[in-house]
C-alpha cells in the first residue's frame, strides 16, 4: 500500500523555495527599477503606449534589405492648391506627429491654416519654435527661398506637387464657386467662361469673396502663382522659362498628382522612409457634373490662357520619369508592393474589422501592421490634425482622441 501513496516531484521544503524563486524573479522582471506595486496601473499604461507604437511601425522582419541611405526629417512642402494636398498633408502632420518633429504652425487661432498665403511666409505669420528649429512647413504658403530659408534648417529640402492644368482649373473653377460669383449661368459654364475669360477672371479677383483675397486668380496660372510666380509675367515666356529652371534647381522633388503612387514611392527612396509612411486616405474629394470632361476646343484656349502652369507641367512630367528611370530595376517590383499595401489598408479602414491587419513584410519593407487607431491618423485632415493637436498642444490645452471622433 504505501508504494501507491508515495508521491513524486519535490519535497515540500524544496517547493517552498522554488516559489520564493520564482516570485522574486517575476518581480525583478515587472519592476526592474525602485518600482512597486503601487505602480501597476502606469507600468500597464506604459505597455500599452509601447504597445501601440509597436502597431504603428513596422515591425522586424528579416527579410527586409538593410537601410543604405539617411532618413530626411527636414523639409517644406508647398501645399499647392486642388492638387491633393490635403491628403499629402495629413500624410506629413502624422509623420511629423510619430516622430516629434515640430512644424511651422500659423500664429492665429484655430481655424487658421494659412501661413501668409497668397503672400510670402513673414515672422509675424508663424508661432516662434518650442525646441528652438523647425522640421516641416506643409501649410498653404506661397513659395520664397529667401523667406523659408530664414525659417528653416539649411538642410531642408523642398517638395511640392504638380496637377495636369486643365483637371486642376477645372477643381478649382468648381471649389471656389466661379461661375456663381462672376454670374455665369446654365449647363456649360466653361464654354462661357472661355467666351470672354478676362472678363470673367477680372469680375472673380475683383469680388468680395471668403478664403481667396482680392487680385488672385484662381482659373489663371494658379499652379505658378503658388510657387510664388509673379503676375506680370504671365506673357513673358523667356520669363517663364528661366523661372521652370530655378524651380527645378531649388526643388528636390517636384510630384505629378497623375502619378500619384509613383511619385509617393520615388519621395519615400530619396527621403529614406518607410512604405508604412506614404499610406493615404482620400481627403477633400469631389464630384461635379464636369469633372471628367475634356473638351478639345476648350483645353486649346484653356492652354493659351494659363501658359505658365502648362509650362511648368509638362517639364516636371518629363523630369519624374526621368528621376523614376535612375532608380534601380527593383522600383516597379516595389511600386507593385507599395500598391498592394495601400489597397489593403483602405480596404481595412473602410470595413468595421477590428482584429489588426497584418500584412507580410518583404524586402521593401518589415511586417506591417495596420490598427483602427492607425485608420484613424490616416484619415484625420487639416483642422483635426493642425488646430486639434498641434495648436492645442502647443497652447498647452487639453486635446483628445474623442474630439477628433466623437462616435469612438
Amino acid at each position: 500500500m504505501a508504494k501507491w501513496r508515495r508521491r513524486s516531484g519535490l519535497c515540500p521544503g524544496a517547493a517552498v523555495l522554488l516559489f520564493v524563486a520564482v516570485y522574486a524573479f517575476l518581480l525583478y522582471k515587472l519592476f526592474p527599477d525602485d518600482s512597486t506595486v503601487d505602480d501597476i496601473p502606469r507600468i500597464l499604461e506604459r505597455d500599452e503606449q509601447e504597445e501601440d507604437k509597436m502597431c504603428a511601425k513596422p515591425c522586424p522582419c528579416p527579410s527586409r534589405e538593410p537601410r543604405r541611405c539617411e532618413e530626411k526629417t527636414n523639409f517644406v512642402f508647398v501645399k499647392m492648391h486642388k492638387c491633393a494636398t490635403e491628403m499629402l498633408t495629413s500624410v506629413f502632420h502624422r509623420y511629423g506627429d510619430e516622430r516629434d518633429l515640430e512644424f511651422v504652425i500659423p500664429r492665429g487661432p484655430l481655424g487658421d491654416w494659412y501661413l501668409g498665403w497668397p503672400y510670402p511666409i513673414t515672422k509675424q505669420i508663424y508661432r516662434p519654435s518650442k525646441s528652438g528649429t523647425f522640421n516641416i512647413m506643409c501649410e498653404h504658403v506661397v513659395f520664397n527661398k529667401a523667406a523659408m530659408s530664414k525659417v528653416m534648417p539649411e538642410d531642408t529640402v523642398y517638395l511640392t506637387i504638380l496637377r495636369e492644368p486643365f483637371s486642376h482649373f477645372k477643381s478649382s473653377f468648381n471649389f471656389h464657386g466661379v461661375a456663381r460669383i462672376v454670374g455665369i449661368h446654365g449647363d456649360d459654364p466653361m464654354d462661357e467662361f472661355f467666351r470672354a475669360p478676362n472678363l470673367y477672371d477680372d469680375i472673380y479677383s475683383s469680388t468680395l469673396k471668403a478664403g481667396i483675397p482680392n487680385g488672385v486668380s484662381v482659373t489663371r496660372n494658379f499652379l505658378a502663382h503658388d510657387l510664388g510666380y509673379p503676375r506680370q509675367h504671365w506673357e513673358n515666356m523667356t520669363y517663364a522659362e528661366e523661372f521652370v529652371k530655378y524651380i527645378d534647381q531649388e526643388f528636390y522633388l517636384v510630384m505629378i498628382l497623375e502619378y500619384l503612387m509613383e511619385s509617393l514611392l520615388l519621395l519615400k527612396r530619396l527621403m529614406c522612409w518607410e512604405i508604412q509612411d506614404l499610406l493615404h486616405y482620400p481627403i477633400n474629394v469631389m464630384t461635379y457634373g464636369y469633372k471628367h470632361d475634356r473638351p478639345g476646343h476648350l483645353i486649346k484656349k484653356h492652354k493659351h490662357w494659363s501658359k505658365v502652369d502648362y509650362l511648368l507641367y509638362d517639364f516636371f512630367n518629363i523630369s519624374l520619369w526621368e528621376k523614376i528611370k535612375r532608380q534601380d530595376k527593383s522600383f516597379f517590383e516595389e511600386l507593385e508592393y507599395f500598391k498592394t499595401v495601400q489597397n489593403a489598408t483602405i480596404s481595412y479602414c473602410y470595413s468595421s474589422d477590428t482584429t489588426p491587419l497584418v500584412l507580410d513584410g518583404s524586402k521593401f519593407s518589415n511586417v506591417i501592421t495596420i490598427t483602427r487607431h492607425y485608420c484613424m491618423r490616416m484619415m484625420r485632415n487639416t483642422p483635426q490634425y493642425l488646430g486639434d493637436i498641434f495648436k492645442r498642444r502647443y497652447d498647452g490645452t487639453e486635446y483628445t482622441i474623442h474630439k477628433l471622433w466623437p462616435w469612438v
